[in-house]
């Protein structure tokens, strides 16, 4: 039977799982007990407005898909460079990041994911949609487009909603995602990488209280890109918690990109953003 705690209580097997076979020891035998009513339960989240949050019920769908995006999170961190040296500790690492290594082969984490209804895209051209930029390799041409190098870990997809990007290495101008700042920034919106530091509205709560945290929805739908669909604001819409002094290219930036992607003289103060808007992109 699958319990608003079951998602949680998998994170945390996952997180102190020591042993060399985690998709076998711990990943396959959940998936026999728990796959087909998890399907079940994320199917309602698949298409963009069919599903929203009308009044507050602990555990519902935000929380549980935001769960399930931890577990991700932590497979993740075998597809991930460590800090470089001489950078300081992200809070999120002192707090959540394991002490060993957390180890599944690229086929086991598609294969579990993939076991809950989830599907693999790969698309060919950098779309921050659908990527997460990892790694940046500096173009000499400042205004040389962002082109991807290699994928380190796929993007997730379930039906219409985006559930993980995909990471990858990119080569870029200066100008179009700056090394150092668009791989190396905080992520936010997004729980651990072992990379970079990162936030989400789980840091700083509690054990239980971390858990109310909403998954961030965004959608690819027959005719736009919906971002962050279940915040109060449109993106234009005056924001009293927002820094007036970021133009509205770099609010757009941080919320398609989740970060800091150009060197601006407003990115001191922009280590971590607040990102409560919403936007809409049209499909060309």
């Amino acid at each position: 039977m699958l319990t608003p705690t079951t998602f949680r209580e998998l994170y945390y097997v996952v997180h102190d799982h020591t042993g060399p076979a985690l998709f076998s020891d711990v990943l396959s035998p959940w998936l026999d007990e728990h796959a087909a009513a998890a399907r079940e339960l994320l199917v309602p989240l698949a298409v963009c407005g069919e599903w929203q949050r009308t009044e507050y019920v602990w555990g519902d769908l935000l929380e549980q898909a935001y769960a399930l995006s931890r577990i991700s999170d932590l497979l993740l961190l075998g597809f991930q460079p460590g800090l470089p040296d001489g950078t300081e500790t992200p809070w999120a690492h002192q707090l959540h990041l394991p002490e060993h290594e957390v180890r599944v082969t690229a086929e086991e984490y598609l294969g579990f994911f993939s076991a809950l209804g989830l599907r693999q895209a790969e698309v060919a051209r950098f779309d921050p949609f659908f990527h997460e930029i990892a790694a940046v390799e500096q173009s000499e041409d400042p205004d040389a487009p962002i082109e991807i190098v290699a994928e380190r870990w796929p993007c997730l997809m379930l039906g219409e909603m985006l559930f993980g990007r995909a990471g990858v290495a990119v080569r870029a101008g200066e100008r179009r995602a700056a090394a150092g700042i668009a791989d190396r920034s905080m992520l936010e919106d997004s729980f651990l990488r072992r990379h970079r530091p990162t936030s989400d509205g789980s840091l700083g709560w509690g054990h239980n209280s971390q858990w109310k945290t909403s998954f961030r929805r965004d959608y690819l739908t027959a005719d736009a890109y919906q971002f962050t669909v279940d915040a109060n604001l449109d993106i234009d819409e005056e924001n009293p918690f927002s820094d007036e002094e970021l133009t509205p290219a770099e609010r757009r930036d941080l919320v398609r990109h989740r970060c800091a992607v150009r060197r601006s003289e407003h990115l001191p103060q922009h280590e971590n953003p607040v990102l409560g808007w919403r936007l809409t992109v049209p499909r060309k």
